[in-house]
């Protein structure tokens, strides 16, 4: 079985247990329905986001490696698709040549943007340790400023906003009342709510494509 690893999401595998590693809930992959962010927020910069990302990693016991692309996306302003590749793919050879088993794969979300995963087996209490080191000195921090710097947002929010028209006709068509003003995170908190109210017989997130 696939388990939960920090902030990553879940499947069935033949393989024991595995835990994947993605930041899923910073750009909604892999959150629930009652997680998704309803509330607009004052957004954050990115140099502000990779200095804090740097202070944290260099306190956390990051590696040389992952402090080096932290650095360069510091330096360049944004951090890259393949710089994020480059992290998850040395958390999977740490674990491996650890003597445990882990795989890369990739997400592509809705939004487009793709999200570099990998997995590993905590059928062991030290397999689950090695996979949690290799992915703190690694990844973590790589992966959680990759998600969560403005252009990863934009491209996510771009897309709830496309799928607007959707979300208010899904309300509509049920027979709920829809403030003609409302913003997009407005239609997602009503259309929650709903989805709540009802037990998910309503489901205009879904109908919608939002994740």
């Amino acid at each position: 079985m696939m388990g939960r690893g920090r902030g990553g999401t879940g499947t069935a595998m033949g393989l024991g247990a595995l835990v994947v590693a993605v930041l899923g809930c910073v750009v909604l992959a892999g959150c629930s329905k009652a997680t998704v962010q309803t509330q607009p927020t004052e957004p954050e910069s990115f140099a502000d986001q990779i200095a804090a990302a740097i202070q944290e990693a260099e306190a956390g016991g990051a590696g040389d490696t992952q402090l080096a692309i932290l650095r360069k996306a510091q330096s360049e302003g944004e951090l890259s698709l393949e710089d994020a590749r480059a992290a998850a793919r040395a958390a999977v050879e740490c674990i491996n040549d650890a003597g445990s088993f882990a795989f890369y794969s990739e997400h592509t979300g809705r939004s487009g943007l793709v999200i570099p995963e990998y997995s590993w087996s905590v059928d062991t209490s030290e397999q689950e340790a090695i996979g949690n080191a290799c992915d703190q000195r690694e990844a973590f921090w790589v992966n959680m400023v990759y998600q969560a710097q403005p252009s990863s947002v934009e491209l996510t929010e771009g897309y709830r906003e496309q799928q607007t028209p959707i979300l208010r006709s899904c309300l509509e068509r049920n027979g709920y009342t829809v403030d003609p003003d409302a913003s997009t995170n407005d239609l997602i908190a009503q259309a929650l709510l709903v989805d709540s109210e009802t037990s998910s017989a309503v489901d205009c997130i879904t109908e919608a494509g939002i994740e």
